[in-house]
């Protein structure tokens, strides 16, 4: 009996890990190609499966797509956690806040996230998965950012409005990444500083 609930467990296993990297790769071909050329036939290639293997956990691009969405939510999120682990600096804490919130808008990350955005533009499917996968993001994004900026910030009056504000302009910042220049980046990370204390004070 145990051995054969081991077995089940090691199948299932062997199945988690056979969609991640299947996923892995999407992700992946997503930030280097785009959404167009995210063929099943380019994840099978990077993931170094076989035709078989990648049909039997994903029928179809869109079904391909849908797991793509909500695992790249995942992934975010974790990373999102992982930067909010960061210990705050002694002084200048709102300018440190700004520049590790725009740390989760760089990346091939944000970049794959930005190509399934554009993609759902016409893609009522891809949407529909999209939607609740990115308020689900954003939660984690500004639950994130009351801990960055700290208590006393957090109980500013306007605080949320302040961030949501904030969070909409570094994401349309992000997607003008082939504009963007250092300077650039330093200039609007200076703005939203500015704007992130008047706010707060």
């Amino acid at each position: 009996m145990v051995s054969a609930v081991r077995s089940a467990r090691t199948q299932s296993e062997r199945s988690a890990s056979m969609q991640r990297r299947l996923l892995d790769a999407t992700v992946a071909a997503l930030y280097d190609k785009g959404y167009g050329a995210t063929t099943t036939l380019e994840v099978q290639q990077r993931a170094g499966v076989s035709r078989g293997a990648l049909l039997h956990h994903f029928a179809s691009r869109a079904d391909l797509m849908v797991a793509a969405v909500e695992h790249l939510t995942r992934v975010r999120i974790a990373e999102v956690l992982a930067v909010a682990q960061a210990a705050p600096p002694r002084s200048k804490r709102v300018e440190w806040a700004v520049g590790v919130l725009w740390s989760t808008f760089e990346g091939p990350l944000f970049t794959a996230s930005l190509e399934l955005w554009l993609a759902a533009r016409n893609d009522e499917e891809l949407l529909a998965v999209l939607r609740p996968q990115e308020r689900i993001l954003g939660q984690a994004i500004r639950s994130m950012a009351g801990d960055l900026f700290g208590p006393q910030a957090r109980e500013s009056e306007g605080f949320d409005e302040a961030v949501a504000l904030l969070i909409d302009a570094m994401r349309g910042a992000a997607a003008r990444r082939v504009l963007r220049t250092e300077s650039s980046d330093a200039r609007l990370l200076a703005l939203w500083a500015s704007f992130m204390k008047e706010r707060l004070d």
